[in-house]
């Protein structure tokens, strides 16, 4: 009943030859070469593994050598990663002792933290009064494996939003938009995501104290929001979260606010930030669609792209590679939604011509909805109908917009035409030659993506010459 992480197969990872199965500690980091990426099926879990292991790395070895193993083919040193075995009870699971991202809850604790559901820990899941959908769970009867439970504590750090009475956000505050840079296996990824810090700091599972003002890399990295102790495993069925059968499932947990965590002083690794025009430092974080209590299918992905773009390659130490994108979107009391993507060729060097283009793509979409509607409501409900559609086939060739040229630009915006065709004629069904006309109208209104000149000004006319 201790299950150590550093042995215990709980990290699905898939491998070089194509086959699928679970590692511990010891073994992501070691074969890590060999890895081709982390195989959650949920994003959160698959950005948690990756900074986990990142902060190990950090602890075990410290910053990057100059000499860092570069290629996909090579590995890390075994001897790297002494400091493991040296504490090998801060990273178990359960037990008496020391135990991995848990701590007791302290006092005042009411009776339900002391015997909280767990299914807290997976967002996914619902429990209490959550909408239920189409998936079921009921509290305190389902419950979570060992492996799900320490996929959850691993969520925490980032993922943990405010809840009200009494509940905290993390570190970043409500969750923001999560960009990591990946490589082609689990190796190159930890590499391109290894730079150099100058205050490396503890991580919590060795010194669990939060720290005001200036916070350190591992501190900040693996700052826990909650306060959670699981229970023991008291039967063995099938998990709710992966599906596993016949294994120990934990119900209940102490689970507790670790009090106000937030800290502005605090530069995420994986975070896009960008100055408000009250000059106040924000992140990008993920818009909650569900607006007025209706469901409003669209994301301003063209406003995403533009940070990316004025921040560049800084995130994967300079080096071109794919950039993995998460964004948690919630309303900081419920978890609304989470989506992932991936923007592939992106250019070495961004122009700031960039950051106009993803402006005037997301000013020219709000446009359409003025230019087809006779009304404002007739307009946004139609757009939003087909824009995530269109969103969605844009953003996977995000890598050549930023790759500039009013030409790409141009050729995503057709990407409207098939579906505005549709919608002429469903708002203008009809033979009359007025309808034919605003169908054609409609068919023919795109997002205007040419280039804006400059307006030219004429001389001011001196006093006394005639107009």
């Amino acid at each position: 009943m201790i299950f150590n992480l550093l042995d215990e197969k709980w990290i699905p990872v898939l491998w070089n030859n194509g086959t699928v199965s679970r590692v511990g500690i010891r073994g992501a980091l070691t074969q890590a070469h060999r890895i081709r990426q982390i195989a959650a099926s949920n994003p959160m879990d698959r950005v948690a593994i990756i900074r986990f292991l990142l902060a190990l790395l950090y602890w075990c070895k410290g910053n990057p050598p100059t000499d860092k193993v570069t290629s996909s083919s090579e590995s890390f040193s075994v001897e790297w990663f002494s400091k493991l075995d040296n504490n090998k009870d801060c990273f178990n699971l359960l037990g008496e002792g020391k135990r991995f991202y848990q701590c007791h809850a302290v006092e005042p604790i009411s009776d339900k933290d002391k015997n909280h559901e767990i299914i807290p820990l997976i967002q996914e899941i619902p429990n209490g009064d959550d909408k239920w959908h189409f998936r079921h769970s009921t509290d305190k009867v389902n419950g979570l494996c060992r492996a799900c439970c320490a996929h959850g504590l691993l969520r925490l750090p980032i993922f943990t939003s405010g809840e009200g009475r009494g509940w905290h956000q993390g570190i970043n505050g409500t969750p923001p938009i999560y960009i990591m840079p990946m490589g082609t296996t689990l190796l190159e990824t930890l590499v391109l995501n290894w730079k150099a810090v100058e205050d490396i700091g503890e991580p919590v599972w060795v010194q669990p104290v939060i720290q005001m003002g200036n916070i350190p890399f591992l501190t900040g990295m693996t700052l826990l929001a909650r306060r959670v102790w699981l229970h023991d495993p008291i039967e063995v069925a099938t998990c709710i979260a992966c599906g596993s059968r016949r294994t120990p499932i934990i119900k209940t947990c102490e689970y507790q606010s670790s009090g106000p965590s937030r800290n502005n002083h605090w530069n995420d690794p994986h975070v896009l930030y960008f100055m408000t025009k009250k000059n106040d430092r924000a992140s990008v974080r993920a818009d909650d669609l569900t607006v007025a209590g209706k469901f409003r299918m669209d994301r301003p992905w063209s406003r995403l792209l533009s940070h990316v773009a004025k921040k560049g390659n800084s995130t994967s130490n300079g080096k071109s590679a794919p950039l993995f994108i998460i964004g948690f979107a919630t309303d900081k009391a419920k978890n609304v939604d989470v989506w992932e993507r991936t923007i592939l060729n992106l250019p070495e060097n961004l122009t700031e011509e960039i950051d106009t283009a993803c402006q005037q793509w997301g000013q020219a979409g709000q446009q359409l909805e003025k230019k087809i509607g006779r009304a404002e409501q007739e307009g946004k409900a139609t757009i939003a109908s087909i824009r995530p559609h269109v969103e969605t086939i844009v953003s996977a060739k995000a890598g050549e917009l930023l790759a500039g040229g009013g030409a790409a630009w141009e050729k995503a915006a057709e990407e409207y035409r098939p579906m505005m065709e549709v919608i002429a004629n469903s708002l203008s069904p009809g033979f009359t030659t007025a309808a034919l006309k605003r169908r054609r109208d409609i068919a023919n209104t795109l997002p205007d993506m040419k280039p804006k000149s400059e307006p030219v000004k004429k001389p001011a006319k001196k006093k006394g010459e005639s107009k």
